[in-house]
């Protein structure tokens, strides 16, 4: 049986594909964010802070994602 080395769960086309799904995503959410946070009339800190968490954990897999596609992988 001949070693073949594993390349990862995305590859190809998947990983374009989750890349453009991710950017769409986070540049969606950061501008719900500023939306928000300009037009709430009800805003409050729980609510701001949970949104600030979601948009950078999106941002920060998108740039995972370019990462792993420019076969930079930490």
């Amino acid at each position: 049986m001949a070693y073949e080395a594993y390349n990862g769960l995305l590859t190809g086309g998947w990983l374009t594909f989750v890349l453009v799904l991710f950017a769409i995503l986070s540049v969606a959410a950061i501008l719900w964010f500023i939306l928000y946070v300009e037009m709430s009339q009800r805003k409050n800190w729980k609510m701001v802070i949970g949104i600030v968490v979601i948009c950078a954990l999106l941002t920060a897999f998108e740039i995972q994602l370019i990462l792993l596609k420019t076969n930079i992988v930490f």
